[in-house]
């Protein structure tokens, strides 16, 4: 049995060699959430996971039980529960876009709710109360933060006796009571029934009867799966044989026939690739959905930090931002791309609302060694609140993860006559050169 276990952390210790190898493709942080009942293992495991993380070349932050340091001291109130939550979101907030490869919550979003479905099934809170801070909790800005959420569970009669276990008296508290512990486990299964769907991965985890040592090999082996899928995600690509029969003449295709020839070709031969392979297959173009941002006939130029990898490889300044296509479900592969992009520039931007594109055409320069493995889906996306444009001036976007743009509108003409100076990347030139309106 032991030469199965230690098998199975080889297998486990290969995976995270490789998954640090695809860091260099994530967007932020990867955020595992840990909830349940009461000695289910939660803190046991979750320091389990950073260790093994850790020990493999990770930069892993925990964002430590908030209920621990409450200077409320009743336990189970609203406030209580709420001051937790309000205190580990903002520090969620303050690291999800720094350098931190995985952040580890001790009790999150998730575990706020099973304590309120718990209140409000005890009258402790309003139908009403419960309703509005479900809403807050669940706002997608950061309920999709987290990536994973690890629901953990284990019998009363267990939690009880690692309860006493641990202490010299065995009088029980005020939560560590048989009615106390089954009314919390009904509770996480509301909450699982109720709002796992809302959430991008939830694992259950019983812990009962479970040696520690094997249940947290079992919980790594599904956390680094879903970190697999958050670093390695199916992406959208094209044979590039099928790219290399368009007519991207001169680094770019842009009336009107030759854009609904290159649409039906992605509609036809588009299909999902793990990003991993994709990079290293020269056999497969990847799409990338391009959006140029204007308001009254000006356009938001983006220049790079001198600290972003992309500054030498790919220019100084550019005119648009774009993303890798992920798969979606139902919906075409045009939709999908045009979707992809709405949904980035409204995060990536920090933006309330999704603006309309009109599409404009496809960039691909098959000479050029740092972009031919790409073809640009070009959008332009029309800024119709000034407020809003306004705010974008000379705003710093994603500061940290060596990935620092700094936003400014400027007079296309301006863009145009002093590209080599601005030090403009090859498609924003392309766009410039065959666009009415940015020529």
């Amino acid at each position: 049995m032991n030469m199965d276990v230690e098998q199975e952390v080889k297998s486990l210790e290969a995976l995270a060699e490789r998954l640090r190898s695809l860091l260099i493709y994530a967007p932020r942080s990867f955020v595992i959430e840990f909830a349940g009942t009461p000695k289910s293992g939660k803190s046991t495991s979750s320091e389990a996971i950073r260790h093994f993380l850790s020990r493999y070349g990770f930069r892993v932050h925990v964002l430590t039980e908030r209920a621990a340091v409450c200077p409320i001291p009743m336990k189970g109130h609203l406030f209580f529960n709420t001051w937790c939550a309000a205190s580990m979101l903002a520090e969620l907030l303050s690291k999800v876009e720094t350098e931190t490869d995985i952040i580890i919550i001790d009790r999150g979003i998730f575990d706020t709710l099973v304590w309120m479905t718990l209140q409000e099934n005890r009258g402790e809170i309003t139908a009403d109360e419960a309703r509005t801070i479900e809403a807050f909790l669940l706002l997608e800005r950061w309920r999709s933060l987290i990536d994973l959420a690890v629901v953990m569970s284990v019998s009363s009669e267990e939690a009880i006796a690692r309860e006493n276990g641990q202490h010299i008296t065995q009088k029980l508290g005020t939560i560590m009571t048989p009615a106390m512990l089954l009314a919390i486990t009904e509770s996480v299964q509301q909450a699982l029934k109720r709002y796992g769907s809302k959430f991008y991965a939830v694992i259950s985890h019983q812990t009962t009867g479970h040696q520690l040592r094997q249940s947290n090999i079992d919980l790594a082996k599904k956390v680094l799966e879903c970190l697999e899928g958050f670093l390695n995600p199916e992406i959208l690509v094209v044979p590039r044989q099928e790219i290399e029969t368009l007519p991207l003449n001169g680094g770019g295709a842009f009336d009107k026939d030759k854009v609904y020839n290159i649409n039906s070709c992605l509609a036809t031969y588009g299909s999902f690739m793990r990003r991993e392979i994709a990079e290293a297959n020269p056999d497969y173009v990847q799409i990338i959905p391009c959006g140029i941002l204007k308001y009254e006939g000006k356009v938001l130029l983006f220049q790079r930090k001198e600290m972003d990898p992309k500054y030498r490889l790919y220019g100084k300044t550019t005119i648009w931002q774009g993303c890798h296509v992920t798969k979606r479900e139902g919906v075409g592969t045009i939709e999908i791309i045009k979707n992809t992009l709405q949904d980035h520039i409204a995060r990536y931007l920090f933006l309330s609302r999704v603006f309309p594109v009109k599409h404009l055409g496809f960039c691909w320069d098959r000479e050029l060694p740092s972009s031919n493995q790409h073809l640009g889906v070009i959008y332009e996306i029309n800024i119709g609140n000034p407020l809003t444009a306004m705010d974008f001036i000379n705003r710093e976007f994603r500061k940290r993860r060596g990935h620092g743009l700094i936003g400014n509108f400027d007079e296309m003409k301006e863009i145009r006559s002093n590209q080599e100076k601005l030090g403009l990347e090859s498609w924003s030139r392309t766009i410039i050169e065959n666009v009415g309106g940015y020529k």
